[in-house]
């Protein structure tokens, strides 16, 4: 058996073993790993409707769970 064969299997049995322990707070989660999204004004101008929208929604939740101040 090949040594590139070797490590493959390895790292496909290594993957496979990797399980994470039960998240007690999906919300501290999400917060720990977002931020506000605030454009500049040129960015701003540019964003499409559903860009918009993405990112209003996307502050709204963080306003919700995370305390973020608008």
């Amino acid at each position: 058996m090949g040594t590139a064969v070797r490590v493959l299997l390895l790292c496909l049995m290594l993957a496979g073993c990797a399980t994470s322990a039960p998240v007690s707070d999906p919300r501290k989660v999400w917060c720990d790993n977002n931020k506000p999204m605030r454009p500049s004004a040129a960015v701003f101008a540019a964003m499409t409707r559903p860009e918009l929208d993405d990112m209003n929604s996307h502050n709204a939740l963080g306003v919700r769970w995370c305390g973020w101040k608008p």
